[in-house]
């Protein structure tokens, strides 16, 4: 389970969230995450992003997709938006 008391972690589960608020509809792998989701926080730790992410996972911010191929991808939590005829 992620120590959410340390900084970093919060900090970095801020920050993802905060990514997910601003494209909903991005989903990638945790290097990807590092890679193009927090590229402005330099080096940050892979232990730091995946605990993070078991947090905002275990507070269904997240959702973890494990697929056959091996690759796990993270995504926002989809909510079902009806659209309306006119």
């Amino acid at each position: 389970m992620a120590k959410i008391d340390d900084h970093d972690v919060r900090r970095i589960a801020g920050l993802i969230e905060d990514y997910l608020n601003n494209h909903p509809n991005a989903a990638d792998t945790a290097e990807g995450i590092a890679k193009w989701w927090l590229p402005l926080e330099g080096e940050v730790s892979y232990s730091v992003i995946e605990q993070a992410l078991n947090y905002l996972c275990s507070k269904a911010i997240v959702t973890r997709n494990n697929h056959a191929n091996g690759h796990t991808l993270y995504s926002g939590k989809k909510t079902n938006i009806k659209t309306q005829s006119n």
